[in-house]
């Protein structure tokens, strides 16, 4: 097949960048325009990036392909549709409302973003998860005068959340949700690592090698329980992910929900302590049973980007760790432990632990883009 010619917006930040890694050698999509801030725009991208100088800001441990490096960054304030059939978006939320829906006037955009996510319209698309809501794109197309679309990503804290409650919501119906996270510090951004990375080299501690450059420093050996609009976005997100689409409209799933969100010294990685309880008569090993057996579109459809199996289980007492798990499966899956009955009448309580710069970000952006593409959504 010929490959589908892609933008990427907001090329040079963080999730940009896990872009570019995850996009360049993809076996569906190739590179015609890196687009990003006023800054860059003109520079080669590896001038853009300093990239291979000592105040480098590639954040990625992959090297881009030189013929990426090589790319003139555009400017994001004059984005042409043209030359490419599909956009990525890494912009900011406050950039994307205007940038994305200018684009979507003729193109499909698959966001990062938060910009779109809280519209009635909005297929706000979690892979393995809610594949029965894309057709309110068809109404976002018609209510809007769009010819392409916005399909934002949830909140990376939401995704771990959901992907566990699934299996659990379709089998034996959930009546209470709550959740504790522990959130890594790359969810906070690129400027949240620099200030890691500085405080633990003032404090003696090692590196990894790929934060050597980074400056300023405020997280190591604290916690620090309040994320802005976190809790609310887990909220609201996850009964509509896990909700009905019927007569043009999500339904959102009727349990209830209570969150409470903290950021903590860990690079990547979320992990959050889940305590659910079920309407169905349930078990240890048949939760374990339906998140193991549980297979989405993804899979069905063998995309590129998907994992085997969207839940692994493990039953070590002390994982998942986000050092030693988050990675599992390209860090494209939610893994689950330490599953054990409660005192509460058909109450359970797990740990999930999901990535939230692959699965909760451009990698997980690629996915979604790939079954877009495969349901014919994307020309």
């Amino acid at each position: 097949m010929s490959k589908i010619p892609v933008a990427v917006l907001g090329a040079t930040g963080e999730v940009g960048q896990k872009f570019v890694i995850n996009l360049q050698r993809h076996p569906w999509f190739e590179f015609t325009a890196l687009y990003a801030s006023e800054r860059s725009a003109g520079k080669k991208y590896a001038d853009a990036l300093e990239y291979g100088r000592e105040n480098s800001r590639w954040f990625c441990k992959e090297a881009p392909e030189k013929k990426v490096l090589d790319m003139t960054v555009l400017d994001v304030r004059d984005v042409q549709t043209k030359e490419s059939s599909l956009f990525f978006s890494a912009l900011p939320s406050e950039t994307a409302l205007e940038v994305e829906g200018k684009i979507a006037k003729q193109k499909p955009v698959v966001s990062t973003a938060s910009a779109y996510r809280y519209f009635d319209d909005s297929f706000v698309y979690l892979p393995d998860v809610n594949e029965s809501h894309a057709d309110i794109i068809k109404q976002q197309q018609k209510g809007r005068g769009w010819k392409g679309f916005v399909v934002p990503q949830p909140n990376c804290t939401t995704i771990g959340l959901v992907m566990s409650l699934k299996p659990v919501h379709d089998e034996f119906e959930l009546e209470r949700v709550t959740m504790a996270s522990m959130q890594s510090v790359s969810g906070a951004g690129y400027g949240a690592v620099r200030s890691w990375a500085e405080q633990r080299k003032v404090q003696g501690s090692e590196l990894p090698a790929e934060l050597e450059e980074f400056s300023q420093g405020i997280f190591e050996g604290n916690v620090i329980p309040y994320i802005r609009g976190e809790e609310e976005k887990v909220r609201k997100e996850t009964l509509k992910l896990l909700g009905e689409f019927s007569s043009g409209k999500i339904k959102p799933a009727g349990f209830k929900i209570a969150c409470k969100c903290n950021r903590v010294p860990v690079l990547d990685g979320h992990t959050e302590s889940v305590f659910i309880e079920t309407k169905k008569t349930c078990s240890v090993d048949k939760l374990k049973e339906a998140w193991k057996s549980y297979r989405g579109e993804p899979q069905k459809l063998a995309l590129p980007t998907a994992p085997k199996q969207p839940i692994i289980v493990t039953d070590e007492i002390d994982r998942p760790q986000p050092r030693f798990d988050s990675n599992i499966e390209g860090g494209m899956v939610a893994v689950i432990g330490g599953v054990e009955a409660n005192a509460f009448d058909k109450g359970f309580q797990y740990t999930v632990l999901s990535h939230n710069t692959e699965l909760g970000a451009a990698k997980g952006a690629v996915l979604a883009a790939e079954y877009l593409y495969k349901i014919g959504l994307i020309k």
